[in-house]
């Protein structure tokens, strides 16, 4: 009797279907994977690039206060912005002069607004420039909710 012999082989399609269906499975759930955590890392660069160039923004107004003690005219609403570029980064940069009269000093809140391409990062620094001496002091540099 020959009729178990030809029905051996029809297990055998199912039994491979099944085995490339996994197969492919695998496959697509590896590209999701390796794309999410791509997609994960360009935004920390992201992130680290608007980092960046807020804080050059804020040395680069630190550089022009200190080139010039009078910078502003105090009026702060915002007293003197301009914007400043990094690359293909942008940063906005608002400076906002006001007097210290006890200490005669000048208190110079610097705002950066920074964006790489669809990230944000806003930094906040404060110097106090000295009437008397000219002397240029960095209080602080703190990172701020972007709104």
């Amino acid at each position: 009797m020959n009729c178990g012999r030809f029905n051996k082989g029809q297990v055998s399609l199912p039994v491979i279907l099944l085995i490339s269906s996994i197969i492919i499975e695998i496959a697509i759930a590896g590209s999701f994977v390796s794309y999410f955590l791509s997609a994960g890392g360009l935004g920390e660069r992201l992130a680290a690039r608007a980092r960046t160039t807020a804080l050059s923004g804020i040395y680069d107004a630190m550089i022009k206060i200190t080139r010039d003690k009078e910078f502003g005219n105090g009026n702060c609403s915002p007293d003197v912005s301009y914007e400043f570029n990094v690359g293909s980064d942008k940063a906005t940069m608002n400076i906002c002069k006001t007097e210290d009269n006890p200490s005669n000093s000048y208190i110079y809140t610097i705002t950066a607004l920074a964006t790489a391409s669809s990230r944000q990062k806003k930094f906040i620094g404060t110097i106090t420039v000295d009437q008397t001496n000219g002397r240029v002091k960095l209080k602080s540099i703190t990172e701020a909710p972007v709104s």
